[in-house]
């Protein structure tokens, strides 16, 4: 890797110590928890670029489990980082910015160790550079249909700041995120 992945030349005030190369496992950890939906974990999707949301009408395939009473979803909470390998490449992949939910047993969902901020992370993970080198571990599963193991998710490397920092970036993003939502609601 480059040394400009480690000392970024844009920087906030008094931050100046080199990006480390960290695994993913470093950073996140495999949430995987299945349970029925409940009060407390709704059933909800998850939409490529929008994240959980409410299932509308083209996303409600309920109808289709013969026992919906117990069928198991995934749980997820606000902050963790979410992905579908079948679809990685169209965007099936991003944070859960709304809350608890009840989604399906299809993505594979992680939560932020205690040396990682879900903001940075939620931006980081999603660029271009990081969704190429997560192909690169694709295996066949049948054929047209692709897998991303977790295992082999949490072993791609990538460089991130010290906490505080990556705590600052989310921040920006963040705040860019909600001007963006506001321009586009005028």
């Amino acid at each position: 890797m480059s040394e400009n992945a480690k000392k970024p030349r844009i920087r906030f005030k008094g931050f100046t110590d080199a990006w480390e190369q960290r695994k993913v496992s470093d950073l996140l950890v495999e949430r995987n928890t299945q349970a029925p939906k409940s009060e407390e974990y709704p059933l909800m999707a998850f939409i490529g670029n929008e994240g959980v949301v409410e299932k509308g009408e083209r996303y409600n395939r309920e109808s289709l489990v013969s026992d919906s009473e117990n069928k198991k979803y995934k749980r997820t909470e606000k902050g963790d980082f979410i992905y579908s390998s079948n679809n990685i490449e169209t965007g099936s992949i991003g944070l859960n910015q709304y809350g608890n939910a009840s989604i399906s047993p299809v993505y594979s969902i992680f939560y932020p160790t205690e040396i990682a901020d879900y903001n940075f992370l939620g931006r980081r993970l999603v660029r271009k550079d990081f969704i190429n080198q997560m192909v690169k571990w694709r295996q066949g599963v049948i054929y047209g249909q692709w897998r991303i193991h977790e295992d082999d998710f949490l072993k791609i490397e990538i460089y991130a700041p010290q906490k505080r920092e990556q705590e600052k970036i989310g921040d920006v993003f963040k705040y860019l995120d909600s001007l963006i939502t506001l321009h586009q609601r005028e």
